[in-house]
């Protein structure tokens, strides 16, 4: 019997059984087991209850991780571009959650990481060198500024730091170019 089972019912099944035994119940028949019998033990009662909980959690969390795996490769012919609001300025994370947005939930997100990987690979934007805190950014070369991505000094808690931005025609290169991008890790 437990041989044909699928993974998903063998872990119902076990959970089942399990939790039967450390409520004292005969999982076969369903009687009460007799008070001497070792389940009835609390140490081993309070084990069964540990396992069958442990069970339930990995049951549930390859389910997750099954709905995951059933998620289809990026393509940029299901985006619903129309529904894209372009802004005048948007960094690439920002970027990233707006084209979230606009593409069908069970299709892979192409990751801002990605995106900033490629762009580098293609030489719209360089890595500076370390500021004075040890710190590098990721800034539009001139081929960057060809498209629209430009950096800008931003000021926090007394400090400065470099945003890399998007305009609307960064954005409209972005858009088009993102099934290339979703091949890079």
């Amino acid at each position: 019997m437990f041989k044909i089972m699928e993974e998903k019912d063998k872990l119902a099944l076990a959970h089942e059984w399990i939790s039967k035994l450390a409520n004292g119940i005969n999982p076969l028949n369903g009687n009460a087991v007799k008070e001497d019998d070792v389940v009835n033990n609390v140490h081993i009662s309070r084990c069964l209850f540990y396992v069958a909980d442990i069970v339930e959690k990995y049951s549930r969390a390859s389910k997750s991780s099954s709905n995951l795996s059933r998620k289809i490769p990026f393509d940029s012919s299901a985006i619903q571009r129309e529904n894209y609001n372009y802004v005048d300025a948007i960094s690439i994370s920002a970027f990233a959650r707006e084209i979230e947005k606009i593409i069908p939930e069970n299709m892979h997100l192409v990751s801002y990481k990605s995106m900033i990987s490629w762009l580098m690979q293609e030489g719209f934007l360089v890595e500076t060198e370390p500021d004075s805190n040890g710190h590098t950014y990721k800034v539009p070369s001139e081929k960057g500024n060809s498209i629209g991505i430009y950096a800008d000094s931003r000021e926090r808690n007394g400090g400065h730091y470099l945003v890399t931005l998007y305009n609307r025609e960064a954005q409209r290169f972005l858009l088009e170019n993102l099934e290339i991008m979703s091949y890079v890790k």
